[in-house]
């Protein structure tokens, strides 16, 4: 049987329950809980020192206290950092804001209205020219 590799396969792990214990017990030596995957099923734990481990039984569930958003609100009640690395690559590949239009005679309506503000802008740059060359004169 082949073993993916990913993060938490490649270096220890604990349960859900033993992380449990660790937060309660010495929260302050977590630096960092990451979360990756589709489903954040992938969950990688930093220590203050740059230790690493995993935590290996994560369950999709909404009421299960396995569950990835469960872990998430443990780390918060005991004040560590969590990101969800996935997402965060998501965002940052993700393009700027676009406008969706719903038909061509919205969308030229709106190209309309931007030359409109595009020949606005140019009038008050032509004016304030002149007011300054009268200035100069």
């Amino acid at each position: 049987m082949m073993v993916p590799s990913s993060p938490s396969y490649a270096m220890p792990a604990v349960t859900t329950a033993e992380f449990a214990t660790l937060l309660r017990d010495s929260s302050k030596s977590v630096s960092l809980v990451e979360l990756s995957g589709p489903a954040s099923e992938t969950i990688v734990v930093t220590l203050v020192d740059g230790t690493q481990f995993g935590i290996s039984d994560i369950v999709e569930s909404a009421t299960d206290p396995r569950s990835p958003l469960k872990v998430v609100a443990s780390c918060r009640s005991y004040g560590v950092k969590t990101s969800f690395t996935s997402l965060q690559e998501t965002l940052a590949t993700a393009s700027t804001k676009r406008k969706l239009y719903r038909n061509s005679q919205v969308q030229k309506a709106a190209e309309l209205e931007e030359k409109k503000r595009l020949r606005m802008v140019l009038r008050t740059l032509v004016d304030q020219h002149k007011t300054w060359s009268l200035h100069l004169a």
